[in-house]
């Protein structure tokens, strides 16, 4: 299969031999976008094909990707793919930070060479040593704009060869972000990636003429499936641009899409509560958005209100109000798994989420089961969402017993009807519709009854318009004794004030207590933008909790930020 993904990247780029296929767009230092056509990007592969030989050496080999999105990373892709090597896109992680992260990934993939920009060497360097040299896993490389090497870092040792290599290598290893724990490495293959392709690109409408501008990390599987490689296995086009220059400037990334006359772009939640937040009426003047079909927004749960304002909103600048709606997926899937346009509204059901319409093809590969039984729920019951299907990873990579639990897992009588991927997500099916609402892991208990984290975070957001549900982590104070939580929430923007802190306190409390019984021993109110966040956007309640505990019992923390706390009990 890996041959038919070859095949099918090859044609698209001779197709396009004369034509862009990438476009990187930087907000400041470059007046026009830089081009990339498919002769380019077939030149450039080839040059980078050279380095990475030159580096690791002939035969089979993973390389890791410590890129930021521009013509190195595209063009490291592309050669890649063209070349059945196994590539691990990564952050650039930060000086002084990350550093567990990074050099978990690289020895857990077995990477022969880690490349990136010559810049960036020496902080990569550190970053994977404890020791300078003496323990340096594996080359460290890194190019110039060229992508000729302009300086390299050897190990002082040997790097040591996998005892038995993989037989059957992967085009990916996708880290995921992870909670409390290093992050677990996907497994994709040709085959995933190609079904899921398509399954995305019938859903989202991605073809030649697709013109995609994408914002999302090259090194989470949106951006890099959803947002780059799909568009061009497609025969589309794709303009990239920084993350940072979208959260810095929302305003940049709508003017982008109405400058390039974009079809499809999207995101996380955040990003669309971004944009309504920062975005100015002189920011719109001249806003042209009626070319964007396609403005998809997943990767968390989705706020009920917000879509609706983003289109009422935006709306006045052209855009179609079927043209944005939620989506769902993970890396475990490749990447998508279900959400479309849909002209018709969703039935009214009390939750607080935006559901993901279901096709008839997505909703065959979707189940909701009880996670505990493995039996199938009733229609608009909770459960746990499994999938099944092309799209399924391959696994963990090293870890095959969490493999097994995870990626190849029976229905309680149905053993003989094939595994399913158990997602760790809470959700429910009412008709066509898919509402995800919180995920297994983050389940408070309370006088016997189960009630998702989201639940409670929305219920308190919702005594106070300052308060964003989206940005919010509750959870037991200790988990081994329920019935008391603690709620961590940010605000919605630097302008939310909240002028009486304890009246709003006082409310959340009682609410609170009110629908579950549960006391909640702190509250407290952070800034926009200070609780820990997974790559894609996703609060990261488990680390939270762990630092809150730690900080309690004087070990510190570094996933919340004590700016502003209310005390709840005894105050």
């Amino acid at each position: 299969m890996r041959v038919s993904l070859t095949a099918c990247l090859s044609q698209r780029l001779l197709a396009k031999e004369n034509d862009a296929v990438f476009s990187v767009v930087r907000r400041f230092g470059a007046s026009q976008p830089s081009h990339l056509t498919g002769a380019d990007l077939i030149e450039r592969a080839r040059a980078m094909l050279s380095v990475w030989e030159q580096a690791c050496g002939p035969g089979p080999k993973t390389v890791v990707l410590a890129y930021g999105c521009g013509e190195l990373f595209l063009s490291s892709l592309v050669a890649g793919l063209l070349a059945d090597i196994t590539m691990v896109p990564i952050a650039i992680p930060r000086p002084g930070s990350q550093s567990d992260r990074t050099r978990h990934i690289v020895r857990d993939s077995g990477a022969s060479a880690v490349f990136c920009e010559a810049g960036q060497i020496d902080n990569l360097g550190k970053s994977l040593s404890h020791a300078g040299r003496e323990d340096l896993p594996c080359p460290v490389v890194g190019l110039g704009a060229d992508a000729a090497v302009a300086a390299a870092l050897q190990p002082a040792r040997e790097a040591r060869v996998p005892a038995s290599p993989d037989p059957d290598p992967p085009v990916f290893v996708q880290y995921t972000s992870g909670s409390t724990r290093l992050p677990k490495g996907v497994r994709i293959s040709a085959e995933q990636i190609l079904a899921n392709a398509a399954l995305c690109g019938d859903r989202f409408g991605l073809c030649e003429t697709t013109r995609f501008v994408n914002w999302l990390p090259h090194y989470h599987d949106m951006g890099l499936m959803g947002g780059i490689l799909y568009p061009l296995l497609r025969g589309g086009f794709s303009a990239q641009m920084s993350p940072h220059e979208m959260v810095r400037s929302p305003a940049f990334w709508l003017r982008t899409i109405s400058d390039l006359r974009a079809t499809v772009s999207g995101g996380p939640a955040f990003a669309f509560a971004h944009a309504l937040a920062h975005v100015s009426e002189r920011d719109c003047d001249g806003l042209d958005l009626s070319s964007w079909a396609t403005a998809f927004c997943g990767a968390e749960p989705v706020p009920a209100d917000l879509l609706p304002a983003f289109r009422k909103r935006f709306g006045r600048a052209g855009l179609r109000p079927d043209a944005v709606f939620a989506c769902y997926g993970l890396a475990e899937y490749t990447l998508y798994a279900a959400g479309e346009s849909a002209a018709e509204l969703p039935p009214e059901v009390a939750e607080h989420t935006c559901p993901c319409r279901l096709s008839a093809e997505t909703r065959a590969v979707i189940g909701i089961f009880d996670p505990d039984s493995r039996l199938p729920v009733a229609e608009g019951a909770r459960g746990e969402i499994w999938l099944r299907g092309p799209s399924t990873g391959r696994g963990y990579l090293n870890l095959p017993e969490e493999s097994a639990a995870t990626f190849g897992v029976a229905a309680a009588g149905c053993e003989s009807d094939g595994t399913w991927l158990r997602t760790g997500d809470i959700g429910m099916i009412v008709g066509e519709w898919l509402y995800i609402t919180g995920r297994i892991k983050d389940i408070l208990i309370a006088n016997g009854r189960k009630i998702a984290a989201s639940e409670l975070e929305w219920l308190a957001a919702s005594q106070h318009d300052a308060l964003n549900p989206a940005a919010a982590a509750a959870f037991m104070t200790d988990p081994a004794q329920g019935g008391h939580a603690v709620l961590i929430i940010e605000r919605k923007s630097s302008r939310a004030v909240i002028e009486d802190p304890e009246g709003v306190k006082d409310a959340i409390v009682r609410a609170v207590a009110g629908e579950w019984g549960i006391t909640l021993d702190e509250i407290r109110v952070l800034p926009r933008g200070r609780l820990a966040r997974t790559s894609s956007g996703k609060i990261r309640r488990q680390a939270i909790a762990a630092d809150w505990r730690a900080e309690r019992q004087g070990a510190g923390a570094g996933c919340v930020d004590t700016a502003t706390s209310m005390k709840a009990a005894g105050s």
